[in-house]
């Protein structure tokens, strides 16, 4: 007996910060989603958030709040904050799912997947080589790029090694974005205008990261969010001052949200069909958030970057798409631990265990 999806109320706020459009509840999946959670191979869950050197700490915390207080009407739940970049050792349960809800360094850049993996942990989401890869903004850019998916033209560099600001400007232009290759949330994104301001950023950079120069491109931000390799409904962002920085993304009243996006529908079928490309080309696993940027002038679209652990606070993009899609918050918790739990059982059915 499968349980209740609900769908959201038709809302529209004229000139407040969010704007949602009913959906019929999505056909697909519906076993999966609306299931009953299977206790045999899902007995608690774990919340393992915070970081200890991630810049995105707060970010995390925020999210681990969300999602713990649904958890705790689904399952024994418990949460632990990370206080270094290891696995604590009261994470370390047979009987649990782990549930990663933590951003940055550590968390999502494979070190804590692969900290899980030789446990033999059953977690939510992608595995240690995905978030690796989904990490590293150039190498996901090549792979994406390489299965069809139009991606932004930039020069992966190093400060130490990096090529001259004239070259730089004659290949890209002027107009362009500086952003660390190994960061999430649009920390440490410089915008330049000229090839004078680009050799004065560059000048002023950590010699120890990488970073990418990338072609500024006006257009609209759009973020999809991909459940268990589907794409549910395209959020579309307008930041109130400048780019989608990390301000206007996560300060209350700093960004409009409209879902669904205002695009042409063709143009919201392709943006769907390169997020489940993206995700499966990348190895992701369970969910994640892609990001593209449509150009509507030209009407193309333009990948940018997955997040393989999207945020859940209450001013995040990944529940709205879903809730936009007719899956509210406990039945997306839901449909995340079953898809842990179902990998649980299988693993367990191959070894024997079952």
């Amino acid at each position: 007996m499968w349980g209740m999806i609900i769908v959201p109320m038709q809302t529209e706020i004229i000139g407040g910060d969010e704007i949602f459009r009913n959906k019929s509840t999505c056909e697909w999946q519906m076993a999966r989603i609306g299931k009953m959670i299977n206790r045999k191979y899902a007995r608690e869950v774990i919340i393992l958030t915070g970081g200890y050197s991630s810049s995105e700490k707060e970010i995390s915390l925020l999210s681990s709040e969300t999602v713990c207080q649904v958890c705790q009407n689904i399952l024994p739940t418990t949460e632990i904050v990370l206080s270094r970049d290891k696995l604590p050792e009261e994470a370390i349960s047979k009987d649990a799912i782990i549930f990663p809800v933590a951003h940055g360094e550590f968390m999502e850049d494979g070190g804590l997947q692969a900290a899980m993996e030789a446990e033999d942990l059953t977690f939510i989401g992608s595995d240690s080589k995905a978030s690796a890869l989904c990490m590293n903004k150039s190498l996901t850019k090549q792979i994406v790029s390489e299965a069809g998916i139009p991606v932004i033209d930039g020069i992966k560099f190093v400060p130490a090694n990096v090529p001259s600001s004239h070259l730089i400007s004659n290949t890209l232009g002027h107009n362009l974005f500086i952003k660390p290759n190994a960061k999430g949330s649009s920390i440490g994104t410089h915008v330049i205008s000229s090839e004078m301001e680009l050799g004065l950023t560059i000048h002023r950079l950590n010699e120890n990261m990488e970073y990418i120069a990338e072609r500024r491109i006006d257009g609209i931000d759009l973020t999809v969010a991909i459940l268990d390799g589907k794409a549910l409904e395209i959020v579309e962002i307008l930041p109130k001052y400048g780019f989608l920085d990390y301000r206007n993304k996560y300060t209350p009243g700093y960004s409009s949200k409209i879902c669904p996006a205002r695009i042409p529908e063709d143009t919201k079928n392709m943006v769907k069909r390169y997020c489940e490309m993206a995700f499966k080309c990348c190895g992701c696993r369970d969910w994640a958030r892609v990001d593209f940027l449509f150009q509507k002038n030209t009407g193309k679209v333009f990948f940018l970057e997955i997040n393989t652990i999207p945020g859940m606070t209450q001013n995040s993009f990944y529940p709205m798409s879903a809730s936009a899609a007719g899956i509210d918050l406990p039945a997306l918790i839901s449909a995340l631990i079953n898809l842990a739990a179902d990998r649980k059982a299988k693993s367990n059915s191959m070894d024997g265990r079952g």
